[in-house]
């Protein structure tokens, strides 16, 4: 039952580790790629606003450290929406935790539309990270990448803080349907914020495990991202209270 899992509300603080790396750009009139949403969200993460497209990401999160303690998370955004009043933000429109607290409280504090799966992160002798992502009752991955040191260049890591870059990474997300697990809690009202990261930034190097891809096409979009992306290491983040609308 939801009523058993633990509640708490916004502000978050988060630490941990995180690699992210750029999706190349949709346009306007490009249809999102299939496992852009999960089955029963997909109307819910393509109402309001008006798709502009431009960069995605593709992130990959360890937190140590959380309201509802450690968890694993790995995100899809497409790229931004435009909204009547003129502001353009990202979207969150496929992720996925580890836990059942992070997927309830995430979808309750500010509309961002998470469901439970099975993760697989190790980091090998040679600072090889290998992730694989499984549905709960999967055996087979439907997100899976290597992620390598690049010589000489990981070796440059400087200091990085979101901040800097103002509104532009603000997040928009719209109000979600119940799932079919207690957990998948419906939202009612749209939610606008800017989370922020800082950390220790270095470069990285991906390399897609699915046939080339990163996902299968039906759990995650089976996309290729650019291959130089980055590790944050010390990572804070800040997911704060939310502002939130009837309408957009």
């Amino acid at each position: 039952m939801a009523s058993s899992i633990q509640i708490a509300p916004a502000p978050w603080k988060l630490k941990g580790r995180s690699w992210i790396f750029l999706v190349p750009g949709l346009s306007t009139t490009s249809s999102l790629p299939a496992g852009w949403s999960s089955a029963f969200q997909a109307d819910a993460l393509s109402s309001g606003g008006e798709f502009i497209g431009g960069l995605g990401l593709i992130q990959i999160v360890s937190y140590t450290e959380s309201p509802v303690g450690p968890y694993d998370e790995l995100i899809y955004v497409p790229g931004r929406w435009k909204y009547s009043d003129g502001k353009k933000a990202f979207r969150i429109t496929q992720i996925y935790v580890s836990t059942k607290e992070s997927t309830l409280n995430g979808r309750k504090n500010w509309n961002i539309p998470k469901q439970v799966a099975n993760f697989d992160i190790k980091t090998g002798s040679d600072g090889t990270t290998e992730i694989s992502v499984t549905q709960p009752n999967g055996s087979s991955p439907f997100f899976k990448a290597s992620i390598k040191s690049i010589p000489i260049l990981s070796l440059l890591s400087v200091p990085s803080n979101t901040s800097i870059f103002g509104s532009y990474y603000t997040l928009i997300q719209p109000p979600l349907p119940a799932g079919e697990n207690p957990e998948d809690v419906a939202t009612h009202q749209w939610a606008s914020l800017i989370p922020t990261l800082s950390g220790s930034t270095a470069f990285r190097k991906l390399v897609p495990g699915l046939g080339g891809k990163v996902g299968d096409g039906a759990g995650f979009p089976a996309i290729v991202p650019w291959s130089i992306g980055f590790v944050m290491d010390n990572l804070a983040l800040d997911f704060g209270i939310p502002t939130t609308y009837d309408t957009v």
